[in-house]
């Protein structure tokens, strides 16, 4: 892999998205308040419960996860290649970088079509879309095929 990833490039802070709306796409998995932590560059929405325990909304693969019992476990977390690879597709990430596939502070990855409707992930059908426009339309397909 030749690129260097940097945390800008693997995971977008809560403070360029407008959160508010990014769960408002995801009505029934999201109830109560929440501290956005941020999200994945494709679109995993992070956040933080009044409990403490910080939770995960999965754009490509639908749901609501549970990722860690408390902000420090995460930021443990998130700092760990393996996690990393696994919930932040760092090894994608590159791929992309590599190709120049760039998006704005604002934008997510997405995919034409939603992994879910091709059965994987197809890499070379990603393209950078408004955040909130993605997120709806990951929830929509999601709800839609399920």
């Amino acid at each position: 892999m030749s690129s260097q990833l940097s945390w800008d490039d693997i995971f977008v802070d809560a403070a360029h998205l407008d959160f508010g709306n990014l769960l408002a796409q995801w009505p029934s998995l999201v109830n109560g308040p929440v501290r956005p932590i941020g999200a994945s560059v494709f679109g995993d929405l992070f956040f933080e419960r009044r409990s403490g325990k910080v939770e995960k909304i999965d754009v490509l693969e639908g749901g609501l996860h549970p990722i860690a019992d408390s902000f420090r476990d995460f930021s443990a977390l998130v700092n760990s290649r393996d996690w990393q690879e696994q919930h932040l597709l760092t090894e994608g990430v590159a791929l992309l970088k590599d190709k120049g596939v760039t998006r704005a502070v604002d934008q997510f990855f997405g995919f034409a079509p939603h992994p879910s409707l091709a059965g994987r992930i197809v890499w070379s059908t990603v393209m950078p879309l408004d955040a909130v426009v993605w997120n709806s339309i990951c929830a929509q397909t999601l709800s839609s095929h399920s």
